[in-house]
């Protein structure tokens, strides 16, 4: 059976050249719904491509990487040209995903945060989406681009965290790790600062109780002022990801050795890219390979993806597993469906184990989620599980009913339902504050058969 639903590189190849001859409005019953090529934000002549070039080799443009703009609606999907890279392999035969698609799904509507109903297609109108793909039981039912091509490789941003969390997950299953240890005694540079007092699983979970969060600092201005601890972090070498303004010249661990405790562990879902850096350290000496090589070998190889990925790397040589993958729409679906019953179907074995998953599940700290700042967001667009979301490892959003959903910077996300057999994945190039997550979760229930209460 697994070699009834696959086909080599180059027939997957040619078919995709059909598809992109194919206009939108013919393919789109039966297949994707393409961009129109003047709405590309690769659509852009030579002189174009070198001045957003320019702007972002710039000192002072560097940070403005991280926000939605015509630059960066470019370089989202073009981020090889600003950053080194680390390739991640796909392997063997490419499985593919067979169209089923649902009409339907366009009129599909979620509760906004104005108490507005918004029509999936209504948001495509509106909203600053890239693309969007459902895959239910191993078929996709609805695949639209506005402003990429299929192949285009899109940054993930955030959702890149659960990489590194899958792959401790792994080691802790291994017996490798022990999440119960301070971070200190994986980390020894860290031996003798505040990090002793640090579990491993509360780095896990965003619930350290230091300061330099991302999000829940007194000003929300952690990405952007050279003198909060954040900034000074990712203005490091070991990161690269901001400008030295203030030519401080300090290493990761001078940043994280003089960082302080505010509250207990465990008490407060504060999100902070911080932890997925130590996390992604640890991962990387315990299992003595570099993240993107642990990655690949543990499920992009396994999975029939279409393409190789990449991890963005530090000048150092970090891989920046906090921020920094780039990938296909496709491809990212693919990997969410590594948490349903259709990924061993594509993979010819169960991926992740059920002690993976027991964990991710476990529902302990659900009364610290929403007092923070991201848990408080997620809320609003959860609203139906208003009390009941948990936050684990590295997972922005746990549900009562076992989907899970991961974001990042600009509108990018994935939400995964296991019980249901239903992956959502999009791009966007936005604030990220326009709710596609509230979209994922209407369109995985109305298909499942139980829409949300109106």
């Amino acid at each position: 059976m697994k070699q009834h639903c696959r086909l080599n590189r180059s027939s997957v190849l040619a078919l995709s050249a059909v598809m992109l001859m194919s206009s939108p409005s013919v393919f789109a019953q039966n297949g994707p719904t393409l961009a129109a090529p003047e709405d590309l934000s690769t659509n852009k002549s030579l002189d174009g491509v070198l001045e957003v070039s320019k702007f972002f080799n710039d000192p002072a443009n560097k940070v403005k990487i991280q926000f939605p703009s015509p630059q960066t609606e470019f370089a989202w999907v073009n981020m090889s040209k600003y950053y080194p890279t680390a390739q991640v392999e796909r392997g063997g035969q490419v499985s593919v995903l067979p169209y089923a698609i649902d009409s339907s799904i366009s009129q599909i509507e979620y509760r906004n945060k104005d108490g507005d109903w918004v029509s999936v297609d209504r948001h495509f109108a509106t909203k600053p989406i890239d693309s969007m793909i459902v895959v239910k039981e191993g078929k996709i039912v609805y695949e639209r681009y506005r402003t990429m091509r299929p192949n285009d490789k899109h940054l993930w941003f955030s959702v890149s965290k659960v990489t590194g969390s899958t792959m401790l997950a792994f080691l802790e299953q291994e017996g490798k790790i022990d999440v119960s240890k301070p971070v200190s005694d994986y980390l020894k540079e860290l031996k003798g600062s505040v990090w002793d007092t640090v579990a491993v699983e509360e780095a896990l979970d965003m619930a350290t109780g230091l300061n330099g969060t991302e999000h829940d600092e007194q000003e929300q201005n952690s990405r952007t002022d050279p003198d909060q601890v954040w900034y000074r972090w990712a203005a490091t070498s070991a990161i690269g990801m901001l400008p030295d303004v203030k030519e401080r010249d300090e290493e990761w661990v001078d940043v994280l050795r003089a960082m302080e405790r505010k509250t207990p562990g465990h008490e407060k879902f504060e999100y902070n890219s911080i932890n997925t850096f130590v996390m992604n350290r640890i991962v990387e000496r315990v299992g003595d390979k570099p993240l993107y090589e642990q990655f690949s070998d543990r499920i992009w190889s396994k999975m029939g993806m279409e393409h190789d990925t990449y991890y963005l790397v530090s000048p150092s040589g970090n891989t920046l597993g906090f921020m920094g993958i780039n990938a296909t729409l496709r491809d990212t679906a693919r990997f969410g469906m590594v948490f349903t019953p259709s990924g061993a179907a594509l993979a010819g074995e169960q991926v992740i184990p059920d002690a993976i998953m027991e964990k991710i599940y476990d529902r302990r700290f659900v009364e610290m989620y929403d007092k923070g700042w991201i848990g408080a967001k997620n809320t609003v667009s959860f609203w139906d599980e208003a009390g009941n979301i948990s936050n684990r490892y590295q997972w922005d959003a746990v549900m009562s009913d076992g989907d899970i959903y991961k974001a990042g910077v600009g509108g990018q996300g994935v939400y995964i339902s296991p019980t249901t057999d239903t992956v959502v994945a999009w791009f966007s190039t936005s604030d990220g504050n326009n709710q596609e997550e509230a979209m994922a979760r209407a369109i995985v229930k109305s298909l499942s058969g139980d829409p949300l209460p109106r």
